[in-house]
């Protein structure tokens, strides 16, 4: 499945709309996760789990294939500087600064390719 593939690249319009489906998926993943530990529930914990592990995949490929249609070179170290900034940021919220500079420049920058295939 081209979406959980780490190759080819994407638009800023593609990288926009997957964006938005990975962060309804979260929601309701860490949700689930949420409502089965206050309830005492393993189903729904595990429900939870199962979709954000998948949510997660999902969001790192889009993450890629952006950086890779912008930064072929570095795509792959862009992609762990997301994914680890997220993390970090909760301890130090100052991190978000530059993952919105990141992020944003993810979604609008050209990237003078006219076909993206991912």
């Amino acid at each position: 499945m081209k979406y959980f593939e780490f190759k080819d690249t994407i638009s800023g319009m593609s990288y926009l709309l997957r964006n938005l489906i990975a962060t309804l998926f979260a929601y309701s993943g860490g949700f689930l996760i949420g409502w089965g530990i206050g309830t005492g529930e393993n189903f729904h914990t595990v429900l939870g789990m199962v979709i954000l592990g998948p949510t997660l995949w999902f969001n790192m490929c889009t993450i890629f294939k952006r950086s890779n249609a912008l930064y072929p070179d570095n795509a792959n170290l862009i992609t762990i500087t997301m994914m680890v900034g997220q993390v970090i940021s909760q301890a130090l919220p100052v991190v978000n600064i530059g993952l919105l500079v990141l992020g944003l420049t993810l979604l609008f920058k050209n990237s003078n390719i006219e076909e993206h295939k991912g």
